[in-house]
């Protein structure tokens, strides 16, 4: 087994074995599940018969060594860091210490008292996780009142009360990324990771700086939406129809690019003997980004594991980085 710091080496094979070593604690895989879709019903038309699929994702991606799961306090309102708890009871404990459980802290207008709201947030879902101490505990967005050196203590405080061994952030901008880890860096805690909105349709953390500030800080990506919504599956087609929570984004996509994009994803699936999914999960690992993609069913699990095992040849990520689309950073959330 290797492990590589922040990212992994130029030209390496990614496998399950292959760790990343997140804050010099977690070890984790080069790829991620994202469970977003456990229990939200605004955007994925979650319903309560969906959970024992959930359950059969979750206990796959434990077979196939993805043992890397990301959930957050608001997704379905605490829904998926419960069905997370209640998966984890059917584990073994040898699974059980395989597993590295990423959550969320969403930072509230009205959450101004920190340390106490967000330590207070921390033990709730600590609570639904069923775990006595987390993974990873992330700040959801760069979108709170409190300064990054009041965010950041309020961070180190819940390293130090032993109710989380790491922690990191998402969506930061570069800027952003400075601060938090100098903030952090004063109490001797390291930044672990920046979770940012990265694929073949937003490559923008390239362009502006957050991948490789990240890098040189010894920060970790993890890229959320690496297929980008779905769309880079090929199974809605090149002209949609989208569905319609994802239709405004899909629409401001150029039609001419966007299918030379999805053309040579096609013909690199092909080549590969590999589904889209995989290609382009393939492609944030090769810039330095461990993708994080969501899953809903076993299928899923299964595509995203073909990700692995194989490199894309620098050629073949430069015919896809020809169409690729820079995307847009916006105030309200995502400045990274």
């Amino acid at each position: 087994m290797s492990a590589y710091a922040t990212k992994l080496d130029d030209e390496v094979v990614p496998t399950a074995d292959t760790k990343i070593v997140l804050a010099g604690k977690l070890h984790v895989p080069p790829l991620a599940i994202g469970t977003w879709q456990w229990g939200d019903t605004t955007y994925w038309d979650w319903k309560p018969e969906h959970v024992e699929e959930n359950k059969k994702a979750f206990h796959l991606a434990n077979e196939l060594g993805l043992t890397f799961f990301d959930t957050a306090e608001v997704y379905g309102n605490g829904q998926s860091e419960r069905q997370i708890g209640a998966f984890r009871k059917d584990s073994s404990e040898d699974e059980l210490a395989k597993q590295v459980i990423a959550t969320k802290y969403f930072p509230y207008e009205e959450r101004t008292q920190f340390p106490d709201v967000l330590l207070s947030a921390l033990k709730d879902s600590l609570d639904r996780l069923g775990m006595a101490q987390g993974d990873l505990y992330q700040i959801h967005a760069p979108i709170h009142k409190a300064s990054f050196e009041v965010v950041g203590n309020a961070l180190a405080d819940a390293i130090q009360a032993g109710l989380i061994k790491a922690v990191g952030v998402s969506n930061y901008n570069a800027d952003e990324i400075k601060e938090i880890h100098a903030a952090l860096g004063k109490r001797n805690v390291p930044l672990a990771s920046n979770q940012v909105s990265f694929s073949l349709i937003r490559t923008s953390p390239l362009k502006t700086g957050v991948v490789q500030t990240c890098h040189d800080l010894g920060v970790a990506i993890l890229a959320y939406s690496p297929i980008g919504m779905g769309l880079l599956t090929g199974k809605f087609g090149k002209t949609g129809p989208w569905p319609p929570a994802r239709e405004r984004l899909f629409n401001s996509l150029d039609p001419e690019q966007l299918t030379n994009l999805l053309d040579t994803l096609e013909k690199l699936a092909e080549k590969y003997s590999k589904t889209q999914v995989a290609v382009a999960l393939n492609w944030t690992i090769a810039k330095g980004t461990i993708p994080l993609a969501g899953v809903r069913t076993p299928e899923h699990v299964r595509q995203n594991a073909e990700a692995l095992g194989f490199r894309l040849a620098p050629a073949d990520v430069a015919a896809l980085d020809k169409f690729a689309f820079e995307g847009t950073t916006n105030k309200e959330w995502a400045h990274g």
